[in-house]
């Protein structure tokens, strides 16, 4: 990979034949320039028996300055395209062609979110029949996918969007606030469902939907007044049934396996643990792969371990 270069935003591209990319959105400098940089779209081929990522990619598309740095990315199931927010641009659809061998990235517009700001949170659907993208200035778009139709346009969702994420059968979206509150919507018709109970010292950080297919929860980062807990909410009531403490610390990031058996959550200060759902038990933790740092984005492997 180019020297230079720093990593804002990342995701799994999952392929036909199980074959596993990665897409990156990077800031770079030009080698020629220590002042000049850029931004560009990467994707790059990931190695399981090596579990690393090639030195060059298989495609790249580098945004235009008016765009800014990428924010986050979101890819739809089919692996066949991907969502990125800008600082500056909006959001932009990436749609991928041919094979790995000659990877080719068609860009195109999304006209619901054309000029429409930073957007924090991208999501799809689990069935790929929705999308949303929750924006810097709280503003709420679900659309339903592909035909772009608006199903929510919701401007005064949250104060600012902090995290989003669909349940397993795409029925329900949840998403949180900075200033701490969650809200549960209806991706159908858009209706928002109910705002999570809290008390007066907790902050509803992240939240992810269980994914293993036996009874459905809602896993939430809580900050409890100086206390990290990972709560839990049973969606047939939206009530909270219990919380734990795990990660110990607060958290940056969550991300749930595909298969819905592991829960894992990134620190603000470089931490990474794993959690075995059924138990509600760590089964691993790395500390200080990103020492120092608040970890931006954390994705599980869609075939890999």
């Amino acid at each position: 990979m180019e020297v230079g270069g720093s990593v804002a935003c990342g995701s799994w591209i999952r392929r036909p034949e199980n074959v596993n990319l990665v897409v990156l959105g990077r800031s770079m400098t030009h080698p020629s320039s220590s002042s000049s940089s850029y931004s560009a779209i990467e994707i790059f081929p990931f190695d399981p028996k090596t579990t690393s990522l090639s030195s060059s990619p298989l495609a790249r598309h580098e945004l235009d300055e008016s765009d800014g740095d990428p924010i986050t990315i979101a890819v739809h199931p089919s692996g066949d395209c991907f969502a990125c927010s800008t600082t500056n641009g909006g959001c932009q659809l990436f749609e991928l062609y041919g094979q790995e061998t000659n990877l080719k990235l068609l860009i195109k517009e999304l006209p619901p979110l054309r000029d429409a700001g930073p957007q924090k949170c991208l999501a799809f659907s689990v069935d790929g029949s929705r999308f949303a993208a929750g924006g810097a200035d709280g503003h709420l778009r679900i659309l339903e996918w592909p035909s772009l139709r608006i199903i929510v346009d919701e401007s005064r969702a949250h104060k600012s969007f902090r995290d989003m994420d669909f349940s397993l059968d795409s029925e329900f979206l949840a998403s949180t606030s900075t200033d701490g509150s969650a809200r549960i919507w209806k991706t159908e018709d858009g209706v928002p469902l109910m705002t999570l109970a809290r008390n007066s010292d907790e902050k509803i950080e992240l939240c992810r939907f269980s994914k293993d297919g036996t009874k459905p929860f809602l896993f939430c980062a809580v900050q409890k007044g100086d206390k990290a807990v990972t709560a839990v909410y049973d969606i047939s009531t939206w009530n909270k049934i219990g919380h734990k403490r795990l990660l110990k610390k607060p958290a940056s990031i969550m991300s749930i396996s595909l298969d819905g058996k592991y829960l894992a959550m990134g620190s603000k200060d470089g931490d990474i643990c794993v959690v075995e759902v059924k138990k509600m038990e760590i089964s691993h933790w790395s500390k200080r792969l990103h020492l120092g740092t608040s970890i931006a984005s954390l994705e599980f492997c869609p075939g890999q371990r």
